[in-house]
């Protein structure tokens, strides 16, 4: 890993330090650039601490153009909690973002983690509803149970109003905690029960592009849906009347229980 440090750029090409770590069943993966050798030693030594060697990969950039990171003092302590197979964590600028497949109380737990090492930044992704002020459709998909009739979980599913970053098929991480929910949901349900997922897209005037960025959009959907526990045979995708919607619709998915 080279220890250079680029030379400074103007204001405006600056841009926020990042770190992405994942825990794959203990196996942790990092990666990340931050302004300082001084920084990358803060993480290395943190995760050094927290993590064995041998079931640690990956590495930290040096870019001067970076600013400096508002989270690395509490780094090392969160590390030394976060212990949570499935689940992956990003920090950029003032935002800590949780993801992947971690149950509720592990949520919780690690939410309590967040706030106590990283007071005053914002948590997002999965730590979204922990503090009793969550979504309707969270309760409305709680309130569900393996028997409940197809209306009814197609009613809670269409509750959710899932955003995408703009002109794309990236999920808005303040999705992702009811998305989570559905994924519980479902996989409490019979092996036989079929969800089909339809994308939409705005009207783009290239109706082939807003075809594939619908389809694209319910796929990641069910991605995040089977990270939550969902059986893959549950669920079909399709990119609805092409793709491109209006309304209510535009830059949404939109969900149909077929039995």
């Amino acid at each position: 890993m080279s220890d250079a440090v680029s030379a400074a750029a103007p204001a405006e090409a600056a841009f926020d330090s990042r770190l992405s770590i994942v825990d794959n069943n203990g196996m942790l993966r990092f990666d990340g650039t931050v302004d300082s050798d001084a920084a990358r030693k803060t993480i290395t030594e943190a995760i050094g601490a927290a993590y064995a060697s041998d079931r640690v990969s990956g590495g930290v950039t040096v870019d001067g153009n970076a600013r400096p990171a508002p989270w690395l003092h509490g780094l090392a302590p969160f590390l030394a909690g976060f212990k949570a197979p499935g689940a992956a964590i990003s920090f950029r600028a003032d935002t800590i973002e949780l993801s992947g497949q971690v149950s509720a109380d592990q949520r919780g737990r690690l939410e309590t983690l967040a706030r106590t090492h990283f007071p005053g930044l914002r948590l997002s992704g999965l730590f979204a509803g922990q503090d009793g002020d969550a979504d309707p459709a969270i309760a409305a998909l709680a309130a569900l149970h393996p028997q409940s009739p197809a209306h009814g979980v197609e009613s809670a599913l269409n509750k959710m109003a899932i955003g995408f970053e703009q002109g794309s098929a990236k999920i808005a991480p303040a999705s992702l905690a009811v998305i989570a929910q559905a994924g519980q949901t479902l996989a409490s349900m019979p092996a036989d029960r079929r969800v089909e997922i339809a994308g939409h897209a705005a009207a783009s005037g290239d109706p082939d592009a807003d075809a594939l960025l619908s389809r694209r959009r319910a796929e990641a959907v069910k991605v995040q849906l089977i990270v939550n526990g969902v059986n893959p045979g549950m669920i079909e995708t399709l990119a609805s009347d092409g793709g491109a919607a209006t309304g209510t619709q535009a830059d949404q998915v939109t969900f149909r229980v077929l039995n």
